[in-house]
C-alpha cells in the first residue's frame, strides 16, 4: 500500500511572538494633556450649566420643593388604590358613579342633511364615570355637565392606570423644571372633580374620610378653599 506524503506548510516561519509581529502604530505630534486643561474644561462646563439653570428661572413653580426629593416623594406614595378601588369607595358612600361609561357613541341619520353621524346614546344615570380604554397608563373620567342650558358629557380628568397613590408626584428635569406628572393622584383627580360640581366635598369625606394635614396634603387643601371661597362669590 503506498504510503502517504509528507504534509508541509508554505507559511512564512518567523521566530517572535505574535504580539512582536504586529506592527506598532507611531502617532506623531500627540495633543498635550494636563490638569490644567482638564480643570479648565469642567470650569467651563460648570458654568455652562449654571447660566441655563438660572435661565430656566421662570420655568419652576413656586412650592415645587414639596414634591422633590425621595423623603416628600415617600410621603406622597401612601394608600395606593386602583382605579375601581376609588370608585367602589365613593360607590359604597352614595355617590352615583360608574366604572362603565354611561354614555357611548352611535351613528345615527341627521334629518336635516341627510348624512349619517355620530351621536351620543345614554347607557345609565351615573354622574360620572370611568373610561373604557387606557391610554398611557392613565384611564379618562367622565360626567355630565351643563352647558347652554343642555346637559352633555364631557371629560373631567383621569386616574393612574393600574394603581395611583394618594398625592400626585412630578418629574424634573436636569434644571429642576417640572416636567410632567409622574404619577396622578387619586385626591388630585377627586378635587378636579369637585372644581367641576360634579362631586361634593362632604361626599369625598364620606368616602375617604377627612384629609390627613400635612406637607403632601397642603397644596391640595390650598386649592380646596380657593375653590370654596370661590363658590361663595
Amino acid at each position: 500500500m503506498p504510503q502517504a506524503g509528507e504534509i508541509v506548510s508554505n507559511l512564512k516561519r518567523v521566530e517572535c511572538s505574535y504580539d512582536e509581529e504586529l506592527p506598532t502604530p507611531v502617532v506623531e505630534n500627540p495633543l498635550p494633556y494636563t490638569d490644567t486643561s482638564s480643570q479648565e474644561l469642567i470650569e467651563a462646563e460648570r458654568k455652562a450649566f449654571e447660566e441655563n439653570y438660572a435661565a430656566r428661572h421662570a420655568q419652576r413653580w413656586q412650592g415645587q420643593e414639596r414634591w422633590m426629593g425621595r423623603e416628600n416623594e415617600e410621603m406622597r406614595l401612601v394608600n395606593i388604590l386602583h382605579p375601581h378601588a376609588v370608585f367602589q369607595k365613593l360607590i359604597d358612600a352614595g355617590v352615583n358613579c360608574s366604572i362603565e361609561p354611561a354614555v357611548d357613541w352611535v351613528w345615527d341619520m341627521n334629518h336635516k342633511s341627510g348624512l349619517a353621524m355620530p351621536v351620543q346614546r345614554t347607557r345609565s344615570s351615573a354622574r360620572f364615570w370611568l373610561h373604557d380604554v387606557v391610554i398611557l397608563d392613565r384611564v379618562g373620567i367622565s360626567a355630565w355637565v351643563w352647558k347652554d342650558g343642555v346637559r352633555v358629557a364631557q371629560y373631567i380628568t383621569y386616574l393612574q392606570w393600574p394603581r395611583g397613590p394618594e398625592w400626585s408626584l412630578m418629574r424634573f428635569d436636569e434644571f429642576d423644571v417640572p416636567t410632567s406628572e409622574k404619577y396622578r393622584g387619586w385626591r388630585t383627580a377627586l378635587l378636579r372633580l369637585i372644581q367641576e360640581g360634579v362631586l361634593d366635598e362632604r361626599e369625598v369625606d364620606r368616602a375617604f374620610g377627612p384629609v390627613v394635614h400635612n406637607e403632601a396634603s397642603e397644596l391640595y387643601l390650598e386649592q380646596l378653599e380657593d375653590y370654596r371661597k370661590t363658590r361663595g362669590r
